[in-house]
């Protein structure tokens, strides 16, 4: 934990060496770090102020830490399949790195959770403050994909939404499956 908080210092001073050297020493603990900290902040902004038991609270952690990951790798995987064509880059190890580091912006879901916990008059914006913090989160994920890759800001933004197509489609026939095997057998 303590070179996780090391990384996040020398990210304030130089991004650029900081990104560098997690992607460069295969830092893959600070990105399931990332993801645990962006599973964390589901829970606790969906379900601040509901009662959940410990196995409550214990299996929607694991689910959304599960979900998180799925995501990231795929969407690593197919950007890191584009991205190839354009630079010499790590390839899709990186983009899960820079994926899962990107878990820690999603911070500022949680604690706008936690002040509006405090002061319900906060509570209407919280959709806002939501959709906020994934544009930030997303514009994390382009710059330093941009940074990893030593492509355009533009070209990575293109790379990653021309990614999110082939996702898309996947999660979306995994979610159409059941229904079409079941009217099948109908």
């Amino acid at each position: 934990m303590g070179a996780l908080l090391n990384a996040y210092f020398t990210y304030a001073k130089s991004p650029a060496q900081a990104l560098g050297s997690l992607i460069h020493e295969r830092r893959f603990d600070a990105a399931l770090w990332g993801y645990v900290a962006a599973a964390l902040c589901w829970v606790v902004f969906f379900w601040t102020g509901d009662s959940l038991s410990a196995w409550g609270l214990l299996w929607r952690l694991v689910f959304f830490f599960l979900l998180e990951i799925t995501v990231g790798y795929v969407w690593a995987a197919l950007s890191g399949l584009f991205l190839n064509f354009f630079s010499n880059s790590n390839g899709s190890s990186a983009l899960f790195v820079v994926l899962g580091l990107s878990g820690f912006v999603q911070g500022l879901v949680l604690s706008f959770a936690l002040i509006a916990t405090a002061l319900p008059w906060l509570k209407p914006l919280s959709a806002l403050a939501f959709v906020i913090t994934l544009i930030l989160r997303f514009v994390f994920i382009v710059v330093n994909t941009s940074r990893v890759a030593d492509v355009k800001r533009g070209k990575a933004f293109c790379i990653l939404c021309f990614a999110m197509i082939p996702a898309s489609a996947i999660g979306l026939l995994l979610l159409l499956a059941p229904i079409l095997l079941l009217s099948l057998l109908v």
